[in-house]
């Protein structure tokens, strides 16, 4: 059936589907280096009592670092992240302070369309027309009074080239894991799920870490390849009962031969576009880009599913559908972890060098004992031994008394109590996330305004909200 909406064709109940051929193997290649000439306008409303709380140094700043280079600021995370594939353009960067009026529209339903309408308007009469057009994306700020009415922390639309941050801290563009998070919406990224949870999982920027984005994300953005041999780990590669050894890197060092990606064509629910899953699997470590990555995901193999069916269209088919990442495990040096679900055992072997690891794969048939025990594959220490028990007190001499243990000595006196301290201000709670990126709203009469809140997506090309 074909969906005018969506333009996308979907099976009904009566289709007879038919497999031609197996799973693509991903792309081995890395995608072209991405430069962006990115626009920075901060929304400034004083008449409306709505100022902006940034100045265009301010900007520059954040994104740039504090000698405005790009060696530091967002701009530094996107190299990290990328391995220098994604950045900014530090010669074309410029940011505008666009004092205009607001409307109705933005100050009680918070419409995004419209503060791109006004701001774009604004900043053409400031710069040009035509200097307007040379950026290839185009970034809004907003001023930190909308905060109550504009209750997200970042918005994009996906695919694109614009992003919305809120200023308000610590949200939106103060911190550079939601600027990344809006960015790379525009080039077709969803968010990353966790347990059921959307943005749930805090390994990456594209859930609530802040953290590089996991392997399934790198992938599909041409900043990583798979390890040789590790790129289409399916049923032919992975006999029952036999494992696959290989050595990966931290994500952190390098975008080459970085990840694995399984593809568990044995499992019979694997064409059933509900239920088929492939596997990416990388080791991730807390350092560079991802310093602040948490202990559940730190020096431990990650494992992410995705949507099969999506993942093996790309990028021929679904290059914007949403394959819904997920982190499902994490595997530490010296483990194993079952996958039952996949009928797949992951073994983290030893570290060989700095933060390269040794991973193993075995897939079996009916039960995991099929494949071999972790001390088969590497020799595991043993546990430590217990500490020695005490031997026997030495005899007595003839007529020994014991005498009664000495008293212990007198108490100290007490301290002073301690001089009471002001009350510390309760933890901050993390900040919100951004919203679901937002499709380009279709083109709206200038008067009533629509109401503000994103159209819904197709249900056929989105399955999950």
């Amino acid at each position: 059936m074909y969906n005018a909406t969506a333009g996308e064709c979907a099976p009904d109940s009566s289709s007879i589907l038919t497999v031609l051929s197996t799973a693509p193997a991903v792309d081995t290649t890395f995608s072209p280096v991405i430069s962006q000439r990115l626009l920075v306008m901060i929304v400034d409303y004083p008449d409306c009592g709505l100022p902006a709380n940034l100045t265009e140094n301010d900007a520059r700043t954040i994104y740039l670092g504090p000698n405005q280079d790009g060696k530091g600021g967002i701009a530094e995370k996107y190299t990290q992240c990328s391995y220098g594939r994604f950045g900014l353009n530090v010669t074309a960067f410029r940011a505008v302070r666009v004092p205009h009026m607001c409307s109705t529209s933005i100050t009680s339903q918070c419409a995004y369309y419209a503060i791109q309408s006004l701001a774009d308007t604004a900043t053409k009469a400031l710069i040009g027309a035509a200097a307007f057009s040379t950026f290839t994306h185009y970034t809004y700020l907003l001023p930190p009074g909308l905060a109550p009415a504009c209750t997200w922390s970042g918005l994009a639309l996906l695919p694109g080239r614009t992003t919305w941050l809120q200023t308000a801290q610590p949200r939106g563009v103060n911190r550079w894991a939601t600027v990344m998070q809006e960015a790379i919406h525009n080039y077709g990224l969803w968010h990353s799920w966790q347990n059921g949870t959307e943005y749930g999982d805090y390994s990456t920027a594209m859930g609530r870490g802040n953290a590089c984005p996991n392997s399934a994300e790198i992938s599909r953005m041409g900043w990583a390849t798979p390890a040789v041999g590790g790129d289409q780990l399916n049923s032919s590669a992975l006999p029952p009962g036999t494992t696959k050894s290989f050595v990966l890197p931290a994500t952190y060092l390098t975008g080459s031969n970085n990840y694995l990606r399984v593809i568990p064509d044995w499992l019979p629910t694997y064409t059933n576009f509900s239920l088929g899953r492939n596997l990416y699997i990388a080791v991730r470590v807390a350092k560079s880009g991802d310093a602040s990555l948490i202990s559940t995901y730190a020096s431990k193999v990650n494992i992410h599913e995705v949507n099969a069916v999506l993942d093996n269209g790309y990028p021929a088919l679904y290059s914007s559908a949403d394959r819904i990442i997920s982190f499902i495990n994490a595997v530490g040096p010296l483990d194993q972890r079952v996958l039952d679900a996949y009928k797949l055992v992951v073994y983290g072997g030893p570290w060989i060098a700095t933060d390269y690891l040794r991973v193993h794969l075995c897939r079996y048939v009916t039960s995991p004992s099929e494949c071999p025990p972790l001390n088969a594959l590497e020799a595991v220490p043993p546990p430590p031994s217990p500490p020695p028990s005490p031997g026997p007190s030495p005899p007595r001499p003839p007529g020994f008394v014991s005498s009664p243990p000495p008293s212990p000595p007198p108490p100290s006196p007490r301290p002073p109590p301690p001089v009471p301290l002001s009350p510390s201000p309760p933890p901050q709670r993390p900040p919100p996330p951004s919203p679901s990126p937002l499709r380009p709203p279709p083109p709206r009469p200038s008067s009533p305004p629509p109401p503000s809140p994103p159209p819904p997506r197709p249900s056929s090309k989105f399955p999950r909200q």
